[in-house]
């Protein structure tokens, strides 16, 4: 087996790690998602039979303690796919691009939240007016 043959191999065995970790990542969110809204899904009584107590617990967290769960998850997952699949890490050999997605991103939340702003403020400014 030559050099070529083996950094393959390990590519692919990254690849692999990163694509099950970004599938169970996913189904961990969309499981918790079905348990908490009671949707009935053919996963959901899979697991659901693996884990009988865990619909009642999920149904008892709070709204938000799940959807920052699932915002978690998500984060989580955006980590995954950085370094498995774009293969960004912090060396001083990817710190510029590290750098240019972070901007990017930074960008993107000024635009989103400029956007929210806006629209709760024109959302404001239409609600009607109480004629006492």
């Amino acid at each position: 087996m030559n050099a070529s043959t083996s950094a393959r191999q390990a590519n692919l065995a990254g690849y692999l790690k990163g694509f099950l970790l970004a599938l169970l990542l996913t189904l961990l969110a969309f499981t918790l998602a079905s348990y908490a809204s009671g949707m009935d899904f053919q996963l959901s009584r899979l697991l659901r039979g693996m884990l009988p107590d865990a619909t009642e617990t999920i149904r008892a967290l709070p709204q938000w303690i799940i959807i920052s769960i699932i915002f978690g998850l998500a984060f989580l997952q955006m980590l995954v796919h950085i370094r498995y699949f774009l293969h960004l890490n912090f060396s001083l050999q990817q710190r510029l691009n590290v750098g240019f997605i972070l901007f990017s991103l930074f960008i993107i939340f000024i635009a989103v939240c400029g956007t929210l702003w806006i629209m709760r403020d024109l959302n404001q400014q239409m609600l009607p007016v109480s004629s006492e």
